[in-house]
């Protein structure tokens, strides 16, 4: 008697990645695909508008630079909004003054990463941000700083 095998497919997660830096794209999506996500990578906001608008069904997280030319972070995801209200963003910046990283996660960021950080974190809170919604990224503390080493880690 043959033995059945059952094929299980894994899900892929998608994530879209919106950095003026072309070095931080880089980074960023070759440790994602490390972690077998899809990702898309747009260098300003207006790109990562057009780029979700093509694959809004297959993006599960956004990761969005806060400073932008054209559309900066907080203006693309606000136009995100407009087409997917719940849609599970994070922001990530070198400049985080008194306050603002309040004012991203009122405007809806699950996470707001302070440039430089560890991609292994990164990593970490977006694969659990895009398998899980009701992940709170927060239990790692409001305000902690992420570091990246610069070592591909």
């Amino acid at each position: 008697m043959a033995s059945e095998t059952s094929l299980v497919t894994a899900r892929t997660y998608g994530i879209l990645v919106a950095d003026d830096e072309e070095d931080m794209r880089d980074l960023l999506h070759d440790r994602l695909r490390q972690e077998g996500f899809s990702v898309w990578l747009a260098a300003d906001g207006r790109e990562a508008l057009d780029l979700y608008r093509d694959h809004c069904e297959t993006i599960d997280v956004a990761l969005l630079d806060v400073c932008m030319p054209g559309l900066d972070g907080p203006q693309t995801l606000a136009a995100i909004q407009e087409i997917t209200p719940q849609v599970r963003c994070c922001f990530m910046s070198g400049y985080l003054g008194d306050g603002f990283e309040e004012k991203l996660r009122d405007l809806g960021a699950a996470k707001v990463f302070a440039k430089p950080f560890q991609l292994d974190e990164v990593a970490h809170v977006l694969g659990e941000l895009a398998r899980n919604a009701d992940f709170s990224p927060w239990r790692f503390g409001s305000g902690e700083t992420i570091h990246y080493k610069g070592d591909g880690s």
